[in-house]
């Protein structure tokens, strides 16, 4: 069990089924595959949706929510599972572990709020059939779907809040395959009223409530349905919420019989309930999740007639000339930002060239420095590698477009190349917000643990947390883009921008976008508004240790190694703030391109000078390499 001096924990130990090693490989297997089995059926069942235009109603909104949930929830849990199959005691940081439980809690809580939110759904469309429609608006069922993933991630953000200020002083081994709240708690040596409060009312708010509301929804529905005189009158209406019946049924029992079974009495028994208890854990979060999609697809005529009109001869042919009617409609579009200044572009076209080389320069030497000097290798200067690395991306998509822009007659770009520039900016604007964010937690480490940095931050745990920020923009990027091209572009092709940016491209749409802004919300909130928060709590901590210190020298010290960091902060923050929450006016659409320059090409090229001059680290590294270079050359 590895400490540092004031016996504080740094990492934790998954036994999972190190007991049983016979049984590892076949459980690997058994959940690679349902893995799969789940990103598939999900996948499928949210394509679905989201293509046939006969499915846009509340219930399968909420059951595209809930496939979005499941497909998160598993890739939160299940990738940690199997790795911890191919390892005798797979070790996990106290960070990872932290995030891990975070993720997992937040998509259960969700997931018992959003159950209780279709029973309602359900409710209203067989008690009420006739108001269901003027009941059940968008403006209604929208903010009814963003209330669970609200109220999930606050109590989730409470909860690992509260238990990550615990001092864990005892032992460090989770007979767990995951990092589990209780199976956590169990592990402190402090006072755990608070949390037991808190979890109680987490579980009165989260469990109980929407049981009670599901319960009283099908006590309604029940009494409805027998007054219904027909018996194909009574099936048809039972037929709209089995599936979701069943879904409840798997959920709540599950979770019931996890917690509720009786405590083993022999040794012999507890070891057959740690095999009972795996099968139970998996089940709960792996078998569920696989299970929702099979039975709403089963069970539901409705999602099987839209599988078989897209995947059907004659529908698919009407749908792939749909398709190419609306893909030669949009064969490319017009990017007319700035159009309307023709004066400029020669000028534009120059200073951005020259701001281009800026960014390409800086960023490369400031790569190279921290790859060349040894004393450089350290979390902090991998964290700028990965962000100077990020920068020259960004700007490489973008800028060279923008620059053939400025020269051309005809400022036009393929559907592709649009599709291509968006998710790859997209995916490189979202990483950088967490990689700030990554960034202020390695600041806050180093100030405000210095002795113990070097342990918290080990390499395992830095390369993880770069390679996380990479993976989760990636995937938003991906998911946005895929979701936005989709949709039919069948109005006017001239996007008012220099770039195809997500939110110039969705006017462009005329087809229904509630579940893009669905979850451009959530990604907003996951990727821009918690890492905010995060660098916000961090410097507070930061600025907290940093007035403790008792000479100005230590106190001028401590600052100037977050200071560089903090400006980079202020600028990229400051820029997207402004550019989406400014008062509208008459000049709004030459102010916003000009901001979005600002905020694409500015920067990038701001941080290698922020970091270099600002950073007497980076300055003599420069110079050893200078000198040495020099006097081999000399030589």
């Amino acid at each position: 069990m590895e400490r540092t001096n004031d016996s504080t924990l740094t990492e934790f130990v998954l036994v999972g089924l190190s007991a049983h090693p016979k049984l590892r490989t076949v459980f690997f297997v058994l959940v690679l595959w349902m893995y799969l089995m789940i990103l598939l059926g999900n996948g499928v069942l949210i394509l679905v949706i989201i293509y046939d235009f006969h499915l846009h109603t509340p219930m399968y909104f909420f059951l595209c929510n809930l496939s979005i949930l499941d497909v998160c929830y598993t890739s939160s849990s299940v990738p940690l599972i199997l790795d911890s199959f191919l390892r005798v005691r797979k070790k996990v940081s106290f960070s990872g572990c932290m995030v891990q439980m975070f993720l997992s809690f937040a998509m259960g809580a969700t997931e018992c709020v959003l159950l209780g939110m279709m029973a309602l759904d359900r409710y209203m469309a067989i008690c009420y059939p006739l108001r269901y429609p003027g009941i059940m608006t968008k403006g209604v069922y929208v903010p009814m779907a963003a209330v669970p993933w609200v109220i999930g991630l606050v109590d989730s953000v409470v909860q690992t809040s509260l238990a990550i200020q615990l001092p864990f002083c005892t032992n460090n081994v989770i007979h767990h395959f995951v990092c589990e709240i209780l199976a956590i708690l169990k592990l402190t040596c402090a006072n755990i009223s608070i949390n037991v409060i808190s979890m109680a009312a987490s579980n009165l708010i989260a469990l109980v409530i929407p049981l009670l509301v599901i319960s009283i929804s099908y006590i309604c529905i029940v009494a409805t349905i027998m007054r219904i005189p027909s018996t194909e009158g009574k099936r048809k209406a039972f037929s709209t919420c089995s599936a979701h019946l069943t879904v409840v049924t798997i959920f709540y029992g599950t979770l019931f019989f996890m917690y509720a079974k009786p405590k083993p009495e022999t040794p012999a028994d507890a070891d057959n309930q740690d095999i009972i208890q795996a099968f139970i854990s998996l089940f709960y979060g792996v078998m569920t999740p696989m299970l929702n999609p099979l039975i709403y697809s089963l069970r539901n005529n409705d999602v099987k007639a839209a599988v078989k009109n897209i995947l059907g001869r004659k529908d698919f042919s009407d749908y792939h000339g749909y398709m190419k009617m609306n893909y030669s409609a949009v064969a490319e579009f017009f990017l007319m930002g700035l159009s309307q200044y023709p004066e400029l572009q020669l000028f534009l076209f120059v200073i951005c060239l020259i701001m281009y080389m800026v960014i390409l320069l800086g960023n490369s030497l400031l790569i190279f420095i921290s790859i060349l000097d040894s004393h450089l290798h350290t979390p902090m200067y991998f964290f700028l590698g990965n962000l100077s690395f990020l920068d020259i991306c960004y700007t490489s998509s973008s800028i060279p477009p923008m620059l053939i822009m400025f020269m051309s007659e005809r400022k036009s770009i393929s559907f592709i190349g649009c599709a291509l520039q968006m998710v790859i900016s997209l995916g490189l604007g979202s990483t950088e917000c967490v990689l700030l964010a990554v960034m202020a937690y390695d600041r806050y480490a180093a100030i405000c643990n210095p002795l113990r940095y070097p342990i918290i931050m080990n390499k395992v745990l830095y390369i993880h947390m770069a390679v996380w920020s990479w993976v989760i923009g990636c995937l938003n990027s991906l998911v946005q883009t895929v979701l936005t091209m989709v949709l039919p572009f069948c109005g006017n092709n001239v996007i008012d921008h220099l770039t195809c940016e997500i939110l110039a491209l969705l006017k462009l749409i005329c087809s229904d976008i509630s579940i893009n802004v669905l979850i451009m919300t959530v990604a907003s909130i996951v990727l821009l508004v918690i890492p905010l928060l995060l660098i916000f709590v961090s410097y507070i901590f930061i600025l907290s240790s940093i007035l403790r210190i008792n000479s100005s020298e230590g106190r001028k010290k401590a600052f100037s190694t977050c200071s560089a960091h903090l400006t980079v902060v202020i600028l990229f923050y400051g820029s997207a703030l402004f550019m989406y929450m400014k008062p509208k006016s008459k000049f709004t659409e030459a102010s916003d391109e000009i901001i979005g320059l600002s905020y694409g090409v500015v920067t990038p090229m701001l941080n290698p000078i922020i970091y270099s001059l600002r950073n007497k680290e980076v300055k003599e590294a420069l110079k050893k390499i200078l000198s040495r270079n020099l006097h081999l050359w000399k030589t």
